[in-house]
């Protein structure tokens, strides 16, 4: 029997940026009723690095402006590629 991989799925670009700085890792991604989720293992460093940016961890803004452009970008570039996926399925 196969145990599921627990994950922890977000909307949140801005928690999203900041878990990957944290954890020095990149989430998947998942398009889902056309929005794009943000998601990640579940971990205790997980949990830590958001009660981190919950607390107001100090995160150098030019790495945190970067990662969040790259994430932004990702995120509407999946979401693009679903409705045309569903464009020229359908």
């Amino acid at each position: 029997m196969k145990i599921a991989k627990q994950e922890f799925t977000s909307t949140d670009l801005y928690l999203s940026s900041a878990i990957s700085i944290l954890l020095q890792t990149q989430p998947q991604f998942k398009v889902e009723n056309g929005r794009t989720l943000f998601v990640f293992g579940v971990s205790d460093a997980l949990y830590k690095a958001m009660a981190d940016y919950n607390s107001g961890v100090a995160i150098n803004a030019f790495e945190f402006t970067q990662t969040l452009k790259r994430l932004r970008a990702e995120m509407l570039m999946r979401r693009n590629m679903e409705k045309a996926e569903a464009y020229h399925a359908g």
